[in-house]
């Protein structure tokens, strides 16, 4: 009867370490939740997406690991985890020895559930403490993690232009002070962004992204932390950054969009729908572990969804680099909007279009390559409110 007993818990443990293993890595699609009451609404919400997510529980300072077991025990049932061992903001209050053994308390409690464990949230953030003591506790708890053979995160903070510090700038503090053995060994590398907090300004991913991966060659990479308060923003940025198009073999998306608990929860929110539909729209690399395909024509897709009200994806395609215009023309052929215009790689990409301050009625998206020498098209669009 023992014997029984401990083959049935063997295979227990076996089938557990199974699930954590099979984590689907072609694509993340994220959500943070820093907030566990109201579990079961939380759950319901979780479980409700047309995706498995990936759920960033971020782990308030000073709490136990056991105040977070029952909330990662259902969030796992039909979610992957990505716990956030301590937030940035409160990273200063910890000493090396406190970091320490919260990283060890919190990986022997809860170390079989959570697939990814973040060991640095906005790492490069000014508000930290002295960089020797946040590269201490950066590294430290890197190295416990990836002993107990667990994945492993850092999040950096995006901060072109909007340091106080030039020290503390994203690509200046990597290079400095992430140590060779992380730049190498890391499995995810994220990159939290605000752009409430640096006057709007709007990154060219694709080069941030391939500067990201050239220093971390081993990484998958993504976004890490986007949101806003602004209410009247809050649907523009969720397809903002949900749709943003990265011809990099190791990009997967991620967003994890910081609201979630406040903006989606219940999931009869109205923001919960944009969420799932951004998540719906996202356009997956040919391959999360290999080159991506690249198209052999131009063409410029029918948008999606159509009729739609605020927003629409607008897909299009390139075989080589090129100029190119994606603009919005109202029926009186006005122009609306510029979308696009510039120099694009070849690949596919995708724009998003924001109707809220426009009225109701027929629009159309026209793309022009080279000035329309060498290729151009019209789709009809509607914007139905």
């Amino acid at each position: 009867m023992k014997k029984i007993i401990l083959s049935c818990m063997v295979l227990a443990s076996l089938l557990l370490s199974l699930k954590v293993s099979a984590y689907d890595t072609t694509f993340v699609y994220g959500v943070t939740i820093d907030d566990i009451s109201g579990l079961t609404n939380v759950v319901n919400a979780l479980n409700r997406h047309d995706k498995k997510v990936t759920v960033r529980i971020v782990f308030d300072e000073w709490m136990p690991a056991a105040y977070y077991q029952t909330a990662v025990n259902q969030i796992y049932d039909s979610s992957y985890i990505m716990g956030e061992l301590l937030d940035s903001y409160v990273m200063s209050q910890y000493s090396l020895a406190q970091y320490v053994a919260r990283s060890n308390e919190y990986l022997n409690l809860l170390g079989s559930k959570v697939y990814i464990w973040e060991i640095g949230n906005e790492i490069n953030g000014e508000w930290l403490g002295s960089t020797s003591s946040v590269v201490a506790k950066m590294d430290t708890a890197y190295k416990i993690f990836k002993a107990a053979g667990k994945k492993t995160a850092l999040t950096l903070y995006y901060n072109k232009d909007c340091w106080e510090n030039p020290l503390n700038e994203m690509f200046r503090w990597v290079n400095t002070n992430v140590p060779a053995h992380m730049k190498t060994g890391l499995d995810y590398v994220w990159l939290s962004y605000w752009e409430d907090d640096c006057t709007g300004l709007q990154p060219n991913w694709q080069v941030v992204m391939d500067s990201v991966g050239k220093i971390f060659p081993n990484a998958k990479i993504g976004i890490g932390e986007c949101g806003t308060s602004d209410t009247s923003k809050k649907t523009l940025y969720v397809n903002k950054y949900y749709g943003i198009q990265v011809n990099h073999p190791r990009y997967v998306g991620g967003c994890f969009w910081w609201y979630y608990k406040q903006d989606c929860v219940p999931y009869t929110k109205p923001l919960w729908t944009v969420i799932n539909n951004a998540m719906n729209n996202v356009l997956l690399p040919v391959s999360g572990e290999s080159e991506i395909e690249f198209p052999t024509q131009y063409k410029l897709f029918q948008n999606y969804p159509n009729p739609f009200n605020p927003g629409t994806f607008i897909r299009y395609q390139l075989p080589v680099s090129g100029s190119v215009s994606v603009k919005v023309y109202n029926v009186s052929g006005s122009e609306v909007r510029t979308l696009v215009q510039g120099i694009k790689s070849a690949g596919t990409h995708s724009a998003y279009f924001d109707g809220t301050a426009l009225p109701s009625g027929i629009y159309f998206v026209r793309m022009q390559i080279n000035g329309g020498k060498q290729y151009s098209s019209i789709k009809t669009m509607i914007l139905l409110k």
